[in-house]
């Protein structure tokens, strides 16, 4: 306690020389003004309530400096300030009014609202050119728990709905409304008032500097570095695995080479095949040249032999009018033998006609046994020339390759069905470890609650073992030794009169089943000591000190140790029906009497056995409304209910008493079920756990053993994979086939025997007929005979050179076609290759090499995949390793700088802590010495405690 100083001998008051002691001198004088200049910014210029606690509608204008408002008891005055710490984001645990925003709607309404004004002025401005001169929040909040915020500007309308902006403007304009030195609620100040501990006054200290929060800062700090860290170790461990997959990618690139190669040799193919149309059309025209240049060269003579058979047919003609006239002469003669000779006439016409069909028959099938023979010694001819050109036997080399190739394939693709098969079990076998890994933290998690658990039903245990013998220990197990203390400081003095305490001790209940709700009611009062002075509370702490050391500290009250009891009787509650607490309580002890009736009002307390029925008692819109002169009421499960301004009902979290019990053998009894209980479950657990880690490590193993066996399958098929590309890159020369030319011979030596034996059947029938034309020829007249003679001599040779024309003619659209065809071959061989190739491969050799070529391509891209995707994928895994090493090198770097700054920060903390707390001394003795006490403040941040003397 500050004391007043002390005269000196000249009876003068002594005061200490500071550089603001005029300062301080003016501004305790009465007529002391301020004319200081207003803020332009964070001032609370007007608070609107819509719903909000006991008001229905309230608007209050304040002003720019102090404002003060002054009412009645429960007219709504905590109900403004309350409304400012949730309008600007405070939750509402810490207004001290209720536990949950939606406790502070008004009973029977649905919804809330609070608007709060600030002044955004001047520089210093937040976000002028969007908000304007004012800051409009309104916090509107409905029954089922869910809040929503508008900031608007000047002029209405909205600019964000977000709390991160509240948030923002209050940083901005330095407003705390959890911070107890800007905003002190009632029941904060009496708690302080009311605590004489130390450490209570060094959190008070810590939470009013903001030190408290820069505390909890710099712990979330390392917070996110631990999980920064481990973030960077999950990465490493990711990194080996990712590195692995941009090797194999790589590798199946790299590979994608001999596939481009593949497709440029299947294009110069293309290109060769387009032209070796080409020459073999060349080829097939040559012959036809030729013949054609052969009967162009008898043309001269067969018309030369024309003219000569002409020139006879003239003298015949000449020769045959001369024998006309003969003939004329004797045409009677012949009138006479006219019916013979019709007769003969027409039987030389029937012999004429079969013997003329014969014969050209005969020369036909001459022409076509000709031709024949002269294919069959081509086809000889070239047979002879391929089985020279053919000196070395590779057909059975490249059958010997085929089948290496076949039987390397085969084994290849059990490989790869054997890498699938063993793949497809690693990924099985690694998910099975991530779920036991899952399994295995959750089992250990509940592992650790339920140790604590049984830990604290065992303490619990022991505390009520002790209670057997000892009801103090129900209030802890130091109560005994303290009390043990308290006694012998009293016997030495050091008390002007002993505490008392714990107070739960000091009283009985008239009913015990009222226990859990007296519990509720009184709270931490039960634990609390009272001494009769300030004095013999320091003396009381310092043996707390020594007796609690880091466990919970009872509160200790002052209040001054009188016999004579409060008198209750006009401000008691009235009811008929229902007990209040002072009446359930048994006190002897004046003192606690007084002690219970200042702290708690239990004289206003009353109990109401089922909730609902304290419900409609207390509620003050029901009529008859509570009971005179009744502020709170308690349920026997401990509910909590108040009735004004507004009904707002508060539920128990406790089941069972734990203080005020009467049945000690049962509780004993119920705790050692539970915990023999919950050592089964721990046992079982256990096991569980055990089973987990075998399988965990079981499946580790088959993992290596897979991940290893899948190495080596990999290996063995990229081996095979080479060895076929080697064997199929090797190039066979162009088969040498003549079987099929062997066929065309024997076909045909075949069709020249039966030309022959046609011929020799058709040479017997044109003898024949030839006799009968010679037999009727000679029946016919001389002349007639002759002319007829010469007439079919030329026959032959006319029809001979009608052949020759025609075959001249046909010759000539031969070449024409051919010559079409050529250019046409020609122009598509210069689409595809605009150089010509000159080649001796046929186009359909070319074709089956390329269709060869063209089915290991598929084959390879099939094994290997999709170029395309190959190399997306292997540019988009090597880029994301990549990515991932810069950025675990980067974490690295920003951990080991974070660890340097928080080191740096750390030191500064405690720097600031001693600045902050000597300049709070400083000012204590001086505002002391200007009202003429002397005093002093004893920090001790080790201790974390704060002292007054």
């Amino acid at each position: 306690m500050a004391k007043r100083r002390r005269k000196d001998h000249e009876g003068r008051w002594h005061r200490p020389e500071t550089d603001n002691e005029e300062d301080l001198e003016r501004s305790q004088a009465p007529d002391f003004e301020t004319h200081r200049k207003e803020a332009e910014t964070g001032i609370v210029e007007s608070v609107s309530l819509k719903n909000f606690m006991c008001h229905s509608r309230l608007d209050v204008t304040l002003g720019p400096h102090v404002n003060f408002i002054v009412g009645r008891n429960g007219s709504g005055k905590s109900a403004i300030v309350t409304a400012l710490v949730v309008g600007l984001g405070g939750k509402a645990s810490i207004t001290n009014r209720g536990n949950t925003i939606k406790g502070f709607i008004k009973t029977g309404k649905q919804s809330g609202e609070v608007q709060i004004k600030l002044r955004n002025q001047g520089t210093d401005a937040f976000k002028h050119n969007e908000y304007g001169d004012q800051i409009v929040i309104e916090r509107r909040f409905t029954g089922d728990g869910g809040s929503q915020y508008k900031l608007k500007g000047k002029d209405g309308h909205v600019v964000s709905q977000k709390r991160e902006e509240l948030a923002h403007i209050l940083d901005r304009f330095n407003i705390q409304v959890d911070n107890p030195v800007s905003i002190l609620n009632q029941d904060t100040s009496r708690n302080f008032l009311n605590s004489k501990s130390p450490h209570d006054k060094y959190k008070f200290f810590l939470k009013a500097t903001q030190l408290e929060q820069m505390k909890v800062d710099y712990g979330n700090a390392n917070e996110q570095r631990k999980i920064a860290k481990d973030i960077i170790h999950q990465k490493e461990q990711t990194l080996p695995h990712l590195e692995e997959e941009v090797l194999e990618w790589e590798q199946k690139f790299k590979a994608l080479d001999a596939l481009d190669e593949l497709k440029t040799k299947v294009q110069q193919l293309k290109e060769e095949m387009a032209w070796s149309f080409v020459i073999e059309k060349e080829r097939g025209l040559a012959p036809i040249q030729k013949g054609y240049q052969q009967e162009e060269n008898r043309l001269p003579k067969f018309r030369q032999k024309v003219e000569e058979a002409s020139a006879k047919v003239e003298s015949l003609i000449h020769r045959h009018q001369e024998i006309q006239d003969q003939i004329k002469v004797i045409s009677e003669e012949v009138t006479k033998l006219q019916p013979q000779f019709e007769k003969t006439k027409q039987e030389r016409d029937g012999c004429k006609k079969p013997e003329r069909t014969a014969t050209m028959e005969l020369r036909k099938i001459e022409v076509h046994h000709q031709n024949l023979k002269k294919e069959k010694d081509l086809i000889k001819d070239r047979i002879v020339e391929l089985r020279t050109s053919a000196q070395h036997d590779y057909e059975a080399e490249r059958q010997t390759r085929e089948n290496k190739v076949k039987k390397l394939e085969e084994q290849c693709e059990r490989l790869r069905a054997q890498q699938q098969t063993t793949d497809h079990h690693l990924e099985q076998v690694r998910s099975a470890i991530m779920k036991y890994k899952i399994d295995d933290r959750k089992l250990t998690d509940e592992h650790r609650n339920m140790n604590e658990k049984a830990n604290k039903l065992t303490r619990n245990l022991s505390n009520l073992q002790a209670a057997r013998s000892d009801r103090l220990k129900r209030f802890g197990p130091y109560v005994p030794q303290l009390l043990q203390f308290i006694d012998d400081a009293n016997r030495l003095g050091r008390f002007r009169k002993r505490p008392i305490g714990p107070i739960g001790s000091c009283f009985q209940l008239r009913e015990p089943q009222w226990a859990l709700a007296i519990e509720s009611c009184l709270g931490g009062l039960i634990q609390s000591f009272c001494c009769h002075c300030h004095e013999d509370a320091r003396v009381l702490d310092q043996i707390f000190n020594r007796t609690c050391r880091d466990r919970s500290r009872p509160s200790i009250i002052v209040c001054e140790f009188k016999d004579k009891l409060h008198d209750i009787s006009s401000r008691r509650v009235q009811s008929g029906k229902y007990i209040s607490v002072v009446d359930i309580l048994e006190i002897e002890n004046p003192v606690i009497a007084r002690c219970l009736i200042d702290q708690r009002n239990i004289e206003n307390i009353i109990l109401i056995p089922d909730g609902r029925e304290a419900r409609s008692v207390m509620d003050p819109e029901k009529q008859p409304g509570p009971p005179a002169n009744c502020r709170e009421a308690f349920t026997l499960a401990g509910d909590h209910i108040y009735c004004h301004p507004s009904l707002r009902y508060y539920s128990n979290n406790q089941d069972k008493a734990r203080f005020l019990t009467a049945n000690v053998e049962e509780d004993i009894l119920n705790l050692e079920n539970e915990i023999k209980k919950l050592a089964h479950e721990l046992e079982a657990l256990q096991q569980e756990r055990s089973q987990v880690s075998k399988e965990i490590d079981s499946n580790r193993k088959e993992e290596r053993k897979a991940g290893t066996q899948l190495m080596k399958i990999g290996e063995s098929i990229s081996k095979i994979t080479y060895e076929i590309s080697e064997l199929k890159s090797v190039e066979d020369p162009a088969p040498v086939d003549v079987a099929t030319l062997e066929e065309e011979v024997e076909n045909y030596e075949e069709q020249i025997r039966n030309t022959e034996q046609q011929k020799e059947i058709k040479q017997e029938q044109l003898t024949q007929l030839k006799n009968e034309l010679a037999a009727a020829q000679e029946a016919f007249k001389q002349v007639e005979s002759e002319m007829r003679a010469k007439h079919d001599a030329s026959i032959p040779l006319k029809d001979e050179f009608g052949h020759a024309k025609v075959d001249i003619d046909n010759a000539k659209l031969h070449r024409k076609h051919y010559e079409e065809e050529l250019k046409s071959d020609e122009a598509k061989a210069k689409q595809i290759c605009g150089e010509r190739k000159n080649t001796r491969r046929t186009p359909q050799n070319l074709e089956s090499e390329i269709n060869h070529i063209i089915k290991r391509i598929k084959t390879e891209e099939k094994s290997r995949g999709n170029p395309e995707e190959v190399t997306k994928m292997y540019y988009e895994t090597k880029e994301s390793y990549i990515k991932i090493k810069k950025e675990v090198s980067q974490l690295k770097h920003f951990i080991a700088q974070l660890e340097n700054v928080m080191l740096h920060r750390q030191h500064q903390y405690s720097e600031f802590r001693k600045l902050i707390a000597m300049r709070a001394k400083y000012f204590f003795i001086v505002l002391l010495n200007n009202r003429e006490y002397t005093g002093k403040m004893t920090f001790n941040h080790p201790k974390e405690t704060l002292e007054m003397a």
